[in-house]
Order: structure tokens, then sequence, then C-alpha cells
């Protein structure tokens, strides 16, 4: 089976799946306005959390014109429009949870971060059976939108038709315009514009409270029953201003999670820490604000890898596993979306990821114009099911995850090597990928096959090296841990103690890096 035709063939096993509720999932999501942002560029994404052995990989979904397709969503079926738009999407290893996704329209959407509402709104607004759900609505809606607002919309027509069977948020953008929405109970939502000049981090809990300065239909979407519901549950709460209060409304006053507000306020110490104090459980926090400094990718990257150094929550500090930080280990892969608005739509998103937890892995590049990835990296073994997860190494995620379990079980003397040669890789990427982007825009405007085929050319070699690297570090690192196990580390060749050096790759140039 051809490539094209394996990637319609995923698309459909998804189509065909029955998907259950909400399964708990609590990411972490990040934003940086064009305006906030050192390369004049907007940043969604989010972290992936799900269980240690979940595993992720990276697929393009092809164009389609066929009429009568439609999505099967349990009980439901969805109709699909004649045209669906290729997409890339980097779902878990069955093909489900599309978490960041970028179309030829140049429309991107990450999510989702899992959040809770209150047993009251539960009541007044039922979750539905197979409704809008984490594991297919992201892909769903990249592949009929054309535009961030169309996929904003997209979302409340099927939340109107068809509900909602969890509570999440989203980001969803493109060259244009970025949105946040708020999905809350089984029809209920609303999606704000999101400023250009300000960042988020926010942990999964709501973070909307008054929506009273937005524009009706301009810069505010929403379902038609949002006030409405929880009016007439008698469950409407408002501000000292007297606005509707969405968090003390649909979460419950003063209902914050310390798991999740603690990764919020992290957020402000990472990235505004003029604005963040020390953290107190009792406060909500802003979900849009100025950052100190423009925010580089590299601070974007380094926030999903965070476990509150500095502080005093750090679990390595602390020594207590409960602490829930941003870079936990669960991770499944990280998506870190950036946006050209002076590019062809067809190739203006970029979608930086990892292959596993993002500590001891690496950002390789996805652009959206890509038409395929290497071979491991969107690979689903023979038999595979939702029961199967298992260490198999025909596919990369189990070689990044292997190497990040290894890393971690020693931060500083096995993983430091590791992490220091990785942000190498990833710094010469993030200075040559302009000029990839350069020559993929002047092969476009004359063929855009030929700047599509480039810049495939590119992706499938960087992960090839990044998978060789993977690997030798894997290796070098074993023999390392091998060689360290002494109790008392006695060199008897030489009459001495040794002194246990942290492990450095053959790749890197230097020690210093690690040492």
């Amino acid at each position: 089976m051809n490539r094209t035709l394996k990637r319609l063939a995923s698309f459909l096993l998804v189509a065909v799946l029955t998907f259950s509720c909400s399964t708990a999932l609590a990411c972490t999501g990040y934003y940086v306005g064009k305006d906030a942002s050192a390369s004049g560029h907007t940043i969604i994404g989010h972290t992936v959390d799900a269980w240690n052995t979940a595993q992720a990989k990276q697929v393009v979904y092809p164009h389609v014109e066929e009429s009568g397709r439609t999505l099967t969503v349990g009980k439901n079926e969805i109709p699909l429009p004649d045209v669906t738009y290729q997409y890339t999407s980097t779902p878990f290893i069955e093909g489900i949870y599309d978490n960041a996704v970028a179309n030829e329209m140049g429309v991107t959407m990450t999510g989702s971060v899992t959040t809770y509402i209150s047993d009251g709104i539960r009541t007044a607004d039922p979750y539905t059976e197979d409704g809008a759900s984490e594991m297919w609505i992201s892909g769903y809606i990249a592949a009929v939108s054309a535009t961030a607002r169309e996929a904003v919309e997209n979302y409340g027509k099927i939340m109107e038709t068809y509900g909602s069977s969890e509570s999440n948020t989203f980001m969803i953008a493109d060259q244009t315009e970025a949105w946040y929405l708020e999905s809350y109970s089984g029809h209920q939502w609303v999606a704000v514009k999101m400023p250009t000049d300000c960042v988020a981090v926010f942990g999964n809990e709501c973070m909307l409270g008054s929506v009273a300065d937005y524009v009706e239909g301009e810069t505010l979407l929403h379902s038609e029953g949002l006030f409405t519901v929880p009016e007439e549950a008698g469950l409407t709460v408002l501000d000292e201003e007297g606005n509707v209060d969405l968090f003390s409304t649909y979460c419950g006053k003063g209902n914050l999670n310390a798991g999740a507000n603690r990764r919020t306020w992290y957020g402000h110490v990472l990235l505004a820490p003029s604005t963040a104090g020390d953290y107190a459980m009792k406060t909500r926090y802003p979900l849009f604000y100025q950052p100190d400094e423009k925010v580089t990718l590299s601070d974007i990257f380094e926030l999903t890898r965070s476990r509150f150094e500095g502080t005093e929550w750090n679990p390595e500090d602390t020594g207590r596993p409960d602490i829930r930080v941003i870079g936990i280990e669960r991770q499944v892969n990280c998506g870190v979306i950036e946006i050209y608005d002076d590019l062809p739509a067809a190739m203006s998103a970029v979608t930086w990821t990892t292959v596993a937890n993002a500590e001891h892995s690496v950002y390789l590049p996805l652009s959206n114009l890509i038409t395929d990835v290497a071979e491991a990296f969107d690979h689903t073994p023979e038999g595979f099911t939702s029961d199967s997860y298992g260490y198999d190494l025909s596919y990369a995620h189990t070689h990044f995850k292997r190497l990040c379990a290894l890393s971690e079980q020693d931060r500083e003397h096995y993983g430091t090597g590791v992490r220091a040669y990785w942000k190498s890789v990833e710094d010469a990427l993030i200075a040559e990928y302009p000029s990839v982007l350069e020559e993929t825009a002047k092969l476009y405007a004359e063929d855009p096959a030929k700047a599509a085929e480039y810049i495939t050319n590119y992706t499938v070699e960087k992960q090839e090296k990044a998978l060789a690297d993977c690997d030798t570090m894997y290796d070098e690192l074993t023999w390392y841990m091998i060689a360290n196990t002494n109790t008392m580390t006695y060199n008897s060749s030489r009459g001495e103690f040794n002194t246990w050096k942290n492990f450095v790759p053959s790749l890197s140039q230097t020690e210093d890096a690690a040492n």
C-alpha cells in the first residue's frame, strides 16, 4: 500500500472507532502573540500528558475530493464535505488524539487541555454520548476548515448537533487571527480572540472569567445557551462589576485545582516574572498577560521541560513526586506551532514537535506543506490494537522514550548531557529553518510540488538523523551506567576513587555542556 493510501486508510480507521467519554488527560497549554514573539510569529501549543507507555507518531493526512463520506463516531455519522484538506498531525500510535494539526489552508489547532466543571452544570447540561472529544475533534476541524474563524464556527456546529462528551480547552489560529476556546458542558462553549501582544500559559482548568470586554460576533463567539442555561438552573455567578463570571458559573466559585493553578502561575515565573509573586493557591491568575521580554521558540521549548526550577515546588529539591510539574514524564509528545503570516498559506505553519516527553527529547519541525515523514515516525505495527502499547523499536517513539526514561533516572548524571545535546540540535534548527523556508517559498512560486518535495526531504533527513543520534546516546548512556554502578567507584588500575562526572554524548563537541 503506498503512503497516500495509507494516510487515507488511517483517517478511515479513526473514523470507525467508537469513542468513550472524558479520558481526564491533564495537559498544559501555551500561547505567544505575534507582537509578544521575538520572531514576530504567532505560537500556539500544548503538552500531551497521558500515561507513561502511551506512544505517538507523526502523520500527513491527504487532501481528498470525494462526495458522500462520513465520519463515524460511535453512533453518530457525521457528514464530511466533498473536499477535505491535507493536514499534518501528531496523534497517538493508533491514529486518535490528533493533538497538534495544521492544514493546507494554514489553519492550526492544538487540543486539548482537559478541564473540569461543577456537578450542577453537568446536571443542567449533561455530556452527550459520542459527542465532541479530544480523541477526534481536532483532526475533523483541520480536515474541514479554511480559516480559523470557520474552524471555531465548525466546532460550534458540532456542539449544537452532537454535543460534547467532555470538557476541554483548545486554541485555533491562522495567519490573521488566533482563538482560545473553552468547551464546558454537553452543549455550552465560548471562544475569544487572543490578543497579539500577550502570552498565556495554563494548566488543565478553565481560565475565562468575564467576557464583557469582548465584542459579540467579532472577538467573542459562543453557544446560544452559554448564559441562559446556567441562569435557568440558578447557577450564574456574577463578578464585582455585575458581569457573568464564567469560571465561577461553570466550575464553581473558588474551585481551583492546585496541580493546574500552580502550572499557570509558573508560566508567569518563566515569561513575566515581574507579575508572578509567590504562588497563592486561592489566586486566579490571568489568562493573558504581557511578557517581560519578547518570547522565543527556545523559551517555549524549555517551558515544556520545566519542573518548577528555582522555586520551593521543584520536586527534585523537595523530594515530593506528587507535585504536578509542566515537564512531567508522562508527556506523550509536545507541540509548538509557529505561524508565518508572510508565506503562502500552504506552508505558513510549522509544527515543532517532540516524539516523546520533552525533557530529554528533541523538537523537530513539520511544515504543513510536507507530504510524508520518515517511516519510523509514522508506523503502526501489524495487528496493533489500543491494548497493545509495548516496547517495539519499529517506530520512533520507543527509541526516544527509552532514552528519556534512562535520562530521568538520574537527571544530573544521566540527563544533563542528553538535554544539552538536544538543545544544540534545536538551536541549529531554529537558526537554519528560516533559510529553508525561504528556499521552499522560492520553489513554491515556481512549482508547489517541487517545494513540497524539497521540504519533505529536509524533514525526513532531520528525523532520521535525530533517530540515529537518539540511538547513539542510548547505547553510550547504557554503557555509562554499567561503568558507574560500583558502590565506591574505585579504579583499581590507578589506585584511586573515581570522580563521577556527568554523562557526555560523543556527539557533543565538549564536556562543558554537561559538567
